[in-house]
């Protein structure tokens, strides 16, 4: 007679701590205007969503960063979730590279370990759509991406549109 044998693997949960509720996006923007500079704090698997593959507890592009032109922005990438993640801008869906080398955390396609942080800075020089994205392999498919507008002239913004 044949034995089954069944395994148990360990995985890391798919599913947030949180209440579901994300916080409200302006609280992750800093804007200076007389510098022209913005800074954006991106919080990979932020804890307060029932699913860690979020920014800043938004998911699938529910988070609009939109940005001037000629604008310096500055990328705080921290990574609270329990699986790596990496923060990269793209120019479309599915990229598996960054636009520019140094427009993502070092080595996008494996990630930042949980509980590490590291940032990045850019300055577009055109008016177009693009992603920030995970590039850790299924991240991105998995919700781990937010859009980036780049526009002609206004002020840096960072919402959520469709919440």
């Amino acid at each position: 007679m044949a034995a089954i044998v069944l395994l148990a693997v360990a995985c890391d949960p798919i599913e947030g701590s949180g209440s579901g509720a994300p916080p409200t996006p302006s609280q992750f923007l800093h804007v200076d205007d007389a510098s022209r500079t913005v800074i954006v704090t991106l919080i990979a698997g932020h804890p307060a969503t029932d699913s860690q593959f979020n920014y800043d507890g938004y998911a699938a592009g529910a988070l609009v960063l939109t940005v001037p032109v000629g604008w310096e922005v500055t990328i705080q990438c921290q990574n609270h979730g329990t699986v790596p993640n990496s923060c990269a801008v793209v120019s479309n869906a599915h990229d598996t590279a960054p636009i520019a080398p140094s427009w993502s955390t070092p080595d996008p396609g494996r990630g930042l370990d949980p509980g590490q942080s590291a940032s990045f800075a850019f300055t577009p020089t055109r008016s177009g759509s693009y992603r920030i994205a995970s590039l850790v392999g299924g991240n991105e498919a998995s919700g781990m991406w937010l859009d980036l507008e780049v526009v002609a002239s206004g002020r840096p913004t960072l919402s959520a549109p469709g919440t």
